[in-house]
């Protein structure tokens, strides 16, 4: 036998190919030496990982002398007896294979032609690369082979790569009408792979294209009870919507030539062939809790034809998960496509400019710019005819956005940034705040999990107060949790409470809420004049005062400066997604933003002056207030009272509140002392 033409297989028991038959390897040793060196088929394995893997049970002193008799074996029950494909390397061995000599070779090519076709929407093509690809499968992969460390990895990722070709050429063929012929493969794979939301999804899209209605909302049901009581979380965002449109009957979900729902295509390729409608959106936001009716009323002004909905906020408040989760369920008013773009507005000198992002939505639509820079009219509507939605994300202002400032005949738009936009045709704006507290604690549970929030509530509480309520660095936290199985709920929000060490922890991965907070200071910056300078001194001073609540007068005190320029500056860090305004004269400070604030470098020799002012400001109107009524202006201060009453270096604050109690006699309640 030619070793130039000499094949292996082990998408199944592992064997090679002697030019007339397929033979396995008798000898185990030699099987999984066999297996270890196709895994890195024409790449060196170093010795000392081929000892640790087939004589695992310690070192011996003749460990080398038993590798070496391994290969030779192998190399003769192969027909290598010359070494021309067994290769001896000086730090260890290498399997020399031809190109089509390994089916696992085979296998990833045609899948990626698979995934290639289904990107362009030739659907056909992508169905019978990823059938034949499947194939290739003669069984568990390495059946034959002993579990070492490698092999099981290996065997993992290739049941798992099996399983997610199998989903994808599930889609494909349901898509093309086949959804009789893969009933009873999907009842089986449902069965013995019952988590797996994908399946579950083909199952009931295929069930209700042949009339089975009510078998495709048990199957869900099924699925729904499954995963609550294993789990303690529900079906995802899209197999709800799948749930909701086949109660509702939609008659899109008996269209053929496009796939299913818009989690049918992997991440990045689009959810439709070509001609269809584009639906270049993200995939749903896996954890997006607490902003029902703020999504209900984005849907709501989309299908009245409202033009355009700008959603703006605290930095953090979950504006682009709203925004997406609001285009998915826009689907129905937008037949001619939906589309989304970065803007990349708080990255500085990477944000598009107003050109780049009409080129993109234009190139979306299958169509550029006309002459002159006019767009096209037809772009708007898409080959599918119809209102389109394009989705703008991150905008850092209406200069950046300038060409759609006159929205586009036939489209709508959907505007996130941190600052309000204004001037575009037909606006109507949202503002995105805190969520709720049992919100928060929902989320955490969602990514957590149930049993492990809920038996330490307080903690989890306490958790999601420190994360301020906001579904960014909620969901941080939830990460580092549900990735610490060790850590306790309890030991973690007291390390996220400690203000000097909260932005350390609220971090995974390449994100991080300190780094979504620091993208604001720039907006400030772009400001030109003594405001923008103003604006940075004016956020470490808040970050040294520490007050959740600031009215505009005792900004001004703080800034010392008017009242009308406390509140210009107020404003500012309003715009920039920093603070949250409560009233026309009353502000929300995230403790997140103070611990920021406080990382802030330059020099301001005047702040701890400048806290002591605001002492004395309180002091003073305490002084007043006991003059007056003081029982509603003290329900209302007293969170500040508490705060500042420990930072009062003079005393004067902590004497007006003593006269104050006294007037107010024997409401003990009121003592600031005893709510310090």
């Amino acid at each position: 036998m030619s070793q130039a033409s000499i094949k292996f297989r082990i998408l199944g028991p592992v064997e090679y190919h002697d030019g007339e038959n397929w033979v396995p390897i008798k000898a185990a040793k030699q099987r999984t030496l066999m297996a270890l060196l196709l895994l890195n088929a024409n790449h060196l394995v170093s010795a000392q990982q081929l000892h640790s893997e087939l004589w695992n049970d310690g070192p011996s002193s003749h460990v080398g002398s038993l590798l070496a008799g391994c290969v030779w074996r192998l190399r003769a029950a192969i027909g290598d007896s010359a070494g021309e494909t067994l290769l001896t390397r000086p730090a260890g061995y290498q399997l020399a294979v031809p190109s089509g000599g390994l089916d696992l070779h085979e296998y990833e090519s045609l899948v990626a032609s698979g995934r290639m076709q289904r990107a362009s929407g030739n659907l056909v093509e992508a169905m019978r690369s990823f059938s034949a690809a499947l194939e290739l499968w003669r069984g568990s992969p390495l059946a034959d082979v002993a579990l070492t460390s490698s092999i099981m990895a290996e065997s993992a990722r290739l049941e798992e790569s099996r399983l997610a070709v199998l989903e994808a050429n599930f889609g494909m063929r349901i898509a093309l009408g086949q959804h009789e012929d893969v009933l009873p493969e999907l009842k089986l794979l449902v069965a013995q792979h019952p988590l797996r939301e994908r399946l579950h999804e083909h199952l009931m899209m295929a069930l209700y294209r042949t009339g089975q209605q009510a078998e495709a909302l048990g199957a869900y049901r099924d699925l729904h009870h499954l995963l609550s009581d294993e789990l303690g979380i529900v079906p995802s965002r899209p197999l709800r919507e799948l749930q909701q449109r086949i109660l509702e009957e939609d008659p899109r979900l008996n269209d053929h030539g496009a796939l299913p729902v818009a989690t049918a295509s992997g991440p990045g390729e689009p959810a439709v062939s070509p001609e269809a409608a584009p639906c270049l959106l993200p995939h749903q936001p896996s954890l997006f809790v607490g902003r029902t009716s703020e999504l209900a009323a984005i849907v709501g002004l989309l299908a009245e034809g409202r033009p355009a909905v700008a959603i703006h906020g605290l930095a953090g408040s979950g504006k682009s998960a709203l925004a997406i989760a609001a285009a998915h369920a826009s689907a129905g008013d937008f037949p001619g496509g939906r589309v989304y773009v970065d803007m990349r507005g708080t990255t500085g000198s990477s944000a598009l400019r107003p050109d780049q992002a009409m080129q993109l939505v234009l190139r979306s639509f299958g169509t550029e710019q006309g002459s002159g820079g006019a767009a096209v009219p037809h772009a708007w509507t898409g080959p599918a005819g119809g209102r389109a939605l394009i989705v703008l994300d991150n905008v850092r202002d209406s200069d950046q956005i300038q060409e759609f400032l006159s929205v586009p005949p036939g489209c709508s738009l959907i505007v996130t940034s941190r600052s309000p936009i204004g001037g575009m045709d037909g606006l109507r704006h949202l503002r995105l705040g805190r969520l709720t507290v049992s919100a928060s604690i929902d989320l955490l549970r969602q990514s957590v999990g149930t049993p492990r929030i809920d038996t330490e509530p307080a903690f989890a509480s306490e958790l999601a107060r420190s994360c301020d309520y906001l579904p960014f660095a909620l969901r941080l936290a939830a990460d580092r949790l549900a990735t610490r199985p060790d850590w306790s709920v309890a030991d973690f929000a007291r390390y996220v409470a400690e203000p000097h060490q909260r932005l350390d922890f609220l971090a995974g991965g390449n994100v991080s809420l300190r780094d979504s907070l620091l993208a604001s200071l720039p907006l400030l910056s772009d400001e030109s004049g003594g405001t923008a300078v103003t604006a940075v001194m004016a956020l470490r001073r808040l970050g040294f005062l520490d007050l959740t609540i600031v009215t505009v007068e005792a900004l001004a005190v703080l800034f010392g400066t008017r009242e009308g320029e406390a509140h210009k500056i107020a404003e500012r860090l309003v715009d920039v997604g920093l603070i949250e305004s409560l009233a026309i004269d009353r502000y929300r400070v995230p403790q997140s933003v103070r611990a920021l604030a406080r990382e802030i470098t330059g020099s301001d020799h005047e702040a701890a002056e400048a806290v002591q002012r605001v002492v004395d400001h309180y002091a003073i109107a305490a002084r007043e207030q006991t003059r007056l009524t003081p029982g509603a202006w003290y329900r209302l201060e007293r969170e500040t009272l508490n705060a500042l009453v420990t930072r009062d270096r003079t005393g004067a604050l902590v004497e007006s509140l003593g006269r104050m109690r006294s007037m107010l006699g024997a409401n003990g309640s009121c003592s600031a002392h005893s709510e310090s």
